[in-house]
């Protein structure tokens, strides 16, 4: 790509914790962010509850064999990978927000077979199913959500942004693997997948409380500044380098002038 070389000020120094700062309270301060990287929070860590009991549920307790659990799991990603490309249209037709909503109330339910699965090769493709919808689900809300982030933000704030929400979302997902290990040892695999099951409803119910539920169509991104008062005033330099009068301003002097010696 050529592009100009544009001389640039020198950056001003900051510092790390102020800028972590900033983009927290940006992120706090605008409810469609807060509201946004709480859903794909919440969404990950219960996905990383689930997953990191998933295979050992699938490979000990309903007996699947190894080659049609890698099956199982490349089904998977052919349905995340569904989901991300049909996410565009999907939000064009419906809404964004009613799109992420369906996808967010799906999710929950494609862990019924998993729950209620017995070992057998009608089960197996049942998980199968269960997996690419769920996956796909996952990955049409968060392509969405991602891409209304990105659009809403302003360009100073987009690391910023993009910070907080992988901060959180990162963050969260080896709290709920320890919390699977604890909860798996405790009370059992199974009962565990029901706990991470309740909790792909959390985010269903902080998108649903909030107004984006029903957003139609994919925001603009934020207006620029209006510039200065003074800034439209000023007179434009002519290619000789010689001001150019304005002529509203010389307008304006002859009218007041002409009133002037009216009066």
């Amino acid at each position: 790509m050529q592009a100009p070389d544009s001389p640039r000020a020198p950056a001003e120094r900051r510092r790390l914790h102020t800028e972590i700062g900033e983009g927290l309270r940006y992120v706090h301060h605008d409810h469609r962010l807060r509201t946004l990287t709480m859903v794909n929070a919440t969404t990950s860590a219960a996905l990383a509850l689930l997953n990191t009991l998933w295979a050992l549920y699938l490979l000990r307790s309903l007996a699947m064999g190894t080659t049609v659990f890698g099956m199982v799991l490349g089904l998977g990603a052919l349905g995340a990978a569904v989901g991300a490309l049909a996410a565009p249209s999907l939000a064009a037709r419906y809404g964004p927000g009613p799109m992420m909503l369906a996808a967010l109330a799906i999710t929950p339910l494609t862990q019924i077979p998993l729950l209620l699965a017995s070992p057998g090769l009608a089960w197996q493709f049942a998980v199968a199913a269960a997996l690419f919808l769920q996956l796909a689900c996952a990955a049409a809300a968060g392509t969405t959500q991602r891409s209304i982030r990105q659009v809403i933000t302003a360009d100073g704030m987009q690391a910023r942004m993009q910070a907080v929400s992988t901060w959180l979302t990162s963050g969260a997902r080896p709290v709920a693997a320890l919390l699977a290990g604890g909860l798996g040892t405790w009370i059992g695999v199974r009962p565990t997948l029901i706990v991470g099951t309740c909790l792909l409803v959390v985010p269903l119910v902080v998108l649903y409380r909030s107004p984006l539920r029903s957003l139609p169509e994919v925001p603009g991104p934020p207006s620029a500044p209006p510039p200065p008062p003074g800034a439209l005033a000023q007179p434009a330099p002519s290619p000789s380098g010689t001001p150019v009068p304005n002529p509203t301003a010389a307008r304006d002097v002859r009218h007041d002038r002409s009133s002037g010696g009216s009066q």
